[in-house]
C-alpha cells in the first residue's frame, strides 16, 4: 500500500490553438529541451499571463518498489481546469471536463515498475468567442472563473476573460501496489424527529483488482467529539473493478453540529479497517436543516436568522493555501457572520473543512453565472457536474443549502429545475434553491434608487445579495494602480480592476473630492452607511417577513475595487466594523427620527433590541451619551430568546440637556449589562436656537 505525489516540476508545451496531436507531442519530448512549470498551480501564476488554450504537461517518474501480484494502481487528480486528456507510457487513459472535481484512472496494467514512466496531461482552458458565445451563451461551467463583475476585466468584451484560470491547480497522486483504492466515501446522517438517534448511511466507492469476490470483516471505529469510541463490525463482500459498498448503522443520543452562535460545531471521526486490505478515515457530523413555511431557516429545530455574506476567496484556487483560508474564515467569524454564500463557484475542499470546524453555515452555489448555451448537450453536462459537486462536498456539515444558478434570468425555467432534480438524486438532506435570481438582490443605492429604499425591506424573505463598492485604503490601491493613474482616476485602468464609475458618481453620487484621500474616505463612508442602513432595516423584520440576508461581498478575490469589506491584502475597510457591529447576535437598532433639536426638547427616537441567540437577556440598559458625556439611560429591559424588544418614542421622556449650545454633536446609544457593551449606535446631532 503506497502513495506517491506527482507534484513538483513538470515540463510543458504550449498549444494556444489546441491543434497538436499526441504523436507530435511525443516527437517534441524526444527532440527538445522543454521549459518547466510548477504543479499544482494555475498557469497564470506561473508566468503564462493571459494565456488561453492548451498546455501539454509532461513528467518522467520511476516507481521505487517492485510490483506485487494482483495489485491495484490508480492515478488521482484533485483538480484540473478545464478539459483534461491523459496518457501514460503512450497509452491513452481518458478525459475529463470540469475544474473542481476529483477524477481517477485505473492504470493497473499500464504502470511500469522497473523502467521510467512518462505521463502526459493535456489541459485545455479555452477563451470563449466574445459576442457569439461569451458572455450570454457560455459553454464552460466555470461560474465566476470566466465571467463576473469581480474578475479581471469585468464585463469587457475584450478583457473579460483575461487571466485564464487554467492549469493543474491541485495535487496529483499515484496509488500503487494496493489491493483496493478508495475513490469516495459518502456519509449521509439522517437525524430522527426526536433528535435522540440518527441513521448513518455510508457509500464507499472503490477500485479493486481482486481476482474474485471476497468476503471480509469490516471494523468501524467511531469517535465522538468527546473522544468516546463506538465499535461496529460488519461482514461485507468486496468485488472486482469499480464498485460501491453500502452500509448503514445507528447512533443514539448524537452530539449535533451547530453554527457558532447556537452551540458547538460537533464532528465525528470514523475509521474503516479491512484487515490486510486497507484502513481509511473520514469526518462527518449530524444535523438537520430545513426552511419552514415562512422561509425561516431551522437548524436542528431551532430558528436562526442568517447574518450572511458572499465570498469569492480567490481567482486562482492554487493560491488558496491553509494560512489564507484560516485568515478569511477567522475574519468572517470576527464580523459576527453566521452564514456564507460561496458565490457562483465550487471552491477547494479545505475551505469547507474550515467552515465545518468553526461552525459557519454555507449556502453553496453551483458554478453557473448568468446565462449559458441552450442545448440538450449543455444541460446534460451541467446536470452531471452538479452531481459531482454534491458528491464531492456531501460530508461537509456546514453546507446547508445547494443553489443551482446565480442570476439565471429566464434560464431558471429551462435549466435550473433539471439541476435541482440532479441534486435530489444525490442528496435529500439539504435545502435546495433553483437559483439566486435578480428578485433576491436589492441593490438599492447602488444600481438604482437610494439606500433609504431599504426601509421597505425589499426582496425578502431571503436576501442573497446587497451592497455597494468602496475603494481600498491608499496603501493597497497603490499596489495595483500606478501612481500616475490614481488621481484623477484613469477610468479605463480602474474599470479593468472592477471599478464602476457610473453607479459611483450618478447613483451613489459619491463626491470624488480634491485628492485620492478624500475620494477613498467618501467612498468608504458611503459603503459603510449603506450596509448599516440595509442591515438595520432588515433585522428589525426578523419576526415577520425577513429570515436572512447576505451582504455582497466579503473579500476581494484579486487586487481590485469591489463591494468587499476586506481588500485582497486583508486590509479592512470601515464597513468591516460596520458589518461586525450590525451583525452582533444581540444588537441595538435605533431609529433616530430627528437629527436637529432645540435645547431641552424631547429626544425623538424608537429602538429595537434584536436577539438572535436562544437565551433570554434580563436587566439590559441603554445608556445615552452626547459628545462622550452620559445624559440619560433606560433600565430594566428584558428580551426573550430569539426575539425582538421594541420601544417607540412615545414610551420615554428623554430630553436634550439645557446646557448644550448651538452646534454639531455626536449622540451615542449603548446597549449594556453590568458594564458589558453589546451594541452601539451613533448619529450626528445638531442643536439650534429657538427662533421664536
Amino acid at each position: 500500500m503506497t502513495k506517491i505525489s506527482l507534484n513538483g516540476d513538470w515540463n510543458y508545451i504550449k498549444d494556444p490553438e489546441n491543434k497538436f496531436q499526441i504523436n507530435l507531442i511525443q516527437s517534441i519530448i524526444e527532440s527538445e529541451e522543454l521549459p518547466l512549470i510548477k504543479v499544482p498551480s494555475n498557469w497564470e501564476l506561473e508566468g503564462l499571463h493571459n494565456y488561453s488554450g492548451a498546455i501539454w504537461y509532461v513528467k518522467h517518474f520511476k516507481i521505487p518498489d517492485k510490483q506485487e501480484l494482483t495489485t491495484c494502481n490508480v492515478l488521482e487528480f484533485n483538480g484540473v481546469d478545464y478539459f483534461t486528456d491523459v496518457w501514460l507510457n503512450g497509452n491513452y487513459l481518458g478525459n475529463h471536463e470540469g475544474y473542481f472535481q476529483k477524477f481517477y484512472f485505473n492504470i493497473s496494467d499500464k504502470l511500469l515498475f522497473e523502467n521510467s514512466n512518462i505521463i502526459v496531461v493535456k489541459v485545455n482552458s479555452p477563451r470563449e468567442e466574445p459576442g457569439k458565445v461569451w458572455p450570454l451563451k457560455k459553454q464552460l461551467i466555470k461560474g465566476i472563473f470566466n465571467h463576473h463583475d469581480c474578475r479581471p476585466g469585468s464585463w469587457s468584451m475584450e478583457h473579460g476573460q483575461d487571466m485564464n484560470t487554467g492549469g493543474i491547480w491541485n495535487d496529483i497522486n499515484l496509488f500503487y501496489n494496493k489491493k483496493l483504492v478508495i475513490k469516495n466515501v459518502k456519509i449521509t446522517p439522517i437525524l430522527d424527529d426526536d433528535y435522540k438517534s440518527a441513521t448513518i448511511n455510508v457509500s464507499i466507492n472503490y477500485y479493486s483488482n481482486l481476482a474474485e469476490p471476497k468476503k471480509v470483516r469490516l471494523k468501524i471505529d467511531i469517535l465522538d467529539p468527546n473522544s468516546n469510541k463506538t465499535e461496529i463490525i460488519k461482514n461485507v463482500e468486496l468485488l472486482f473493478g469499480d464498485s460501491q459498498l453500502d452500509l448503514s448503522f445507528q447512533l443514539t443520543n448524537p452530539l449535533l453540529w451547530w453554527s457558532w452562535d447556537l452551540g458547538l460545531p460537533n464532528q465525528y471521526k470514523i475509521k474503516f479497517s479491512l484487515k490486510n486490505v486497507i484502513t481509511f478515515s473520514e469526518k462527518f457530523a449530524i444535523r438537520k436543516v430545513e426552511l419552514n413555511e415562512k422561509d425561516q431557516f431551522l437548524l436542528n429545530g431551532k430558528n436562526l436568522f442568517l447574518r450572511g455574506t458572499n465570498i469569492i476567496p480567490t481567482q486562482f484556487l492554487s493560491e488558496l493555501k491553509t494560512k489564507r483560508i484560516k485568515k478569511i474564515v477567522e475574519l468572517i467569524k470576527e464580523a459576527n457572520v453566521n452564514a456564507v454564500r460561496v458565490h457562483a463557484h465550487v471552491n477547494r475542499k479545505e475551505l469547507y473543512e474550515e467552515f465545518d470546524r468553526v461552525g459557519i453555515i454555507i449556502w453553496q452555489d453551483f458554478s453557473l453565472q448568468w446565462t449559458y448555451e441552450e442545448s440538450d448537450e449543455f444541460r446534460l453536462n451541467a446536470v452531471k457536474q452538479i452531481k459531482d459537486m454534491v458528491n464531492l462536498l456531501c460530508n461537509n456539515p456546514s453546507i446547508c443549502f445547494w443553489c443551482c444558478h446565480n442570476e439565471p434570468g429566464e434560464q431558471i425555467q429551462t435549466l435550473d429545475h433539471l439541476l435541482k432534480d440532479g441534486i435530489l438524486s444525490q442528496d435529500q438532506t439539504r435545502i435546495i434553491r433553483n437559483a439566486s435570481n435578480y428578485e433576491e438582490h436589492p441593490y438599492d443605492g447602488w444600481y438604482w434608487g437610494n439606500m433609504e429604499h431599504f426601509a421597505a425591506t425589499p426582496m425578502g424573505p431571503l436576501v442573497t445579495e446587497f451592497g455597494a463598492q468602496a475603494l481600498p485604503i491608499k496603501k493597497s490601491l497603490k499596489k495595483f494602480i500606478p501612481e500616475e493613474k490614481i488621481f484623477p482616476p484613469d477610468i479605463d485602468y480602474w474599470k479593468y480592476h472592477n471599478f464602476q464609475p457610473d453607479t459611483t458618481f450618478n447613483i451613489a453620487k459619491i463626491d470624488i473630492g480634491n485628492n485620492i484621500d478624500e475620494f477613498i474616505k467618501n467612498s468608504q463612508k458611503y459603503q459603510s452607511n449603506l450596509i448599516k442602513t440595509a442591515i438595520h432595516f432588515y433585522r428589525r423584520k426578523k419576526k415577520s417577513n425577513i429570515s436572512g440576508i447576505f451582504q455582497f461581498m466579503f473579500i476581494d478575490c484579486w487586487p481590485s475595487i469591489t463591494w468587499s469589506v476586506v481588500d485582497y491584502y486583508f486590509q479592512k475597510k470601515p464597513a468591516f466594523e460596520t458589518l461586525k457591529e450590525c451583525y452582533s447576535p444581540l444588537v441595538l437598532s435605533v431609529n433616530f427620527r430627528q437629527d436637529q433639536y432645540f435645547p431641552n426638547s424631547k429626544l425623538n427616537f424608537d429602538f429595537h433590541i434584536i436577539n438572535d441567540l436562544h437565551k433570554k437577556f434580563k436587566n439590559l440598559e441603554i445608556h445615552i451619551y452626547i459628545s462622550g458625556k452620559k445624559i440619560d439611560q433606560i433600565k430594566k429591559i428584558e428580551v426573550n430568546e430569539n426575539d425582538i424588544y421594541i420601544q417607540h418614542f412615545e414610551s420615554h421622556n428623554l430630553v436634550i440637556p439645557k446646557y448644550l449650545k448651538k452646534g454639531m454633536y455626536e449622540i451615542e446609544y449603548k446597549l449594556v449589562r453590568n458594564n458589558n457593551i453589546f451594541s452601539t449606535n451613533k448619529f450626528n446631532l445638531k442643536i439650534v436656537n429657538n427662533p421664536i
